[in-house]
């Protein structure tokens, strides 16, 4: 058959069946009246074990000694199964590092190039339990960006008290802040970042105590937002408290065979309770505080 016939059996166009040819893995007969190629069942065979090798990513120049069974089939499939593991593992690495770009809605003109070559560049393969705690990284990041809390050094009465709280926060931690509201609900930006800031009052042994609780404006970000994974990381996250609590509580009542008293449950369900009251106050008042700086970028 022509190089057309040939084509169509085997599925590669007629310019890559010449550069296979040229590339020196496949040798057509040549007819002796026209000069032009013909070629056989086995070529065509041949031309579609080459097409198989290269829809498995299999290199040309390995391909070569597989096909002059230099190399046995098996060896090559057991290398190119290694190879594509570790590509896997590469575009892994790649597709996490997009969803933090994504997720921190990173702008070029704040982007950090160094850094992120550096962390591209030394970033190892990742396991399962790896990949888990990369991402939980990932999502505290994202948690910290859109809300942290401080504790400012004096009372906040007044708007002007606000805005000072704010800057003094802002040079202890080092940031860019500019304030673009005044007032008790004052609005500012942290590199560009607008947040606003909420001030409450809470107890601190018996005294009350101001509480600053800044949370992002932007509307499109909102941890609600990101992946069932990453969704699923923030409930662990924050049920930890009430999670430990259960987990004390029945260390203790199990053993003891205390789980099927009445008492045995009224302290079950105090801890749990305790422990949804821990993570609650954890969240909204102490889940970022000033002695860590929040992620912006």
């Amino acid at each position: 058959m022509n190089i057309k016939q040939a084509s169509d059996a085997s599925g590669i166009s007629s310019r890559n069946i010449r550069y296979y040819e040229q590339a020196g893995l496949l040798c057509p007969a040549r007819d002796p009246q026209n000069d032009y190629r013909t070629y056989t069942e086995q070529d065509i065979r041949t031309l579609k074990l080459i097409r198989m090798l290269r829809m498995l990513g299999v290199p040309l120049e390995e391909i070569r000694p597989i096909l002059q069974g230099e190399v046995p089939l098996y060896r090559a499939a057991e290398q190119q199964a290694q190879r594509l593991q570790q590509q896997a593992q590469e575009l892994e690495a790649a597709r996490r590092f997009c969803c933090q770009l994504q997720e921190n809605h990173t702008e070029t003109a704040s982007l950090d190039v160094d850094a992120c070559l550096a962390h591209m560049q030394t970033t190892a393969a990742d396991g399962w339990f790896t990949g888990w705690l990369r991402d939980y990284r990932t999502m505290t990041r994202a948690e910290h960006r859109y809300s942290f809390t401080f504790t400012p050094d004096l009372p906040v009465t007044t708007p002007a008290e606000f805005t000072d709280a704010l800057f003094a926060y802002a040079k202890e931690q080092n940031l860019n802040l500019v304030v673009t509201k005044e007032g008790m609900v004052p609005h500012f930006t942290i590199d560009g970042v607008e947040y606003r800031a909420i001030r409450r009052y809470y107890p601190f042994r018996g005294i009350p105590t101001a509480r600053i609780r800044c949370v992002l404006c932007d509307p499109d970000f909102s941890p609600a937002q990101t992946s069932l994974r990453m969704q699923f990381m923030r409930l662990i996250h924050y049920a930890a408290p009430a999670l430990a609590a259960t987990a004390v509580a029945l260390l203790f009542l199990i053993p003891r065979g205390l789980l099927t008293t009445w008492w045995g449950l009224l302290l079950l369900v105090g801890c749990i309770a305790a422990g949804i009251c821990s993570a609650w106050y954890n969240t909204h008042l102490f889940y970022n505080d000033k002695d860590h700086q929040p992620h912006y970028r």
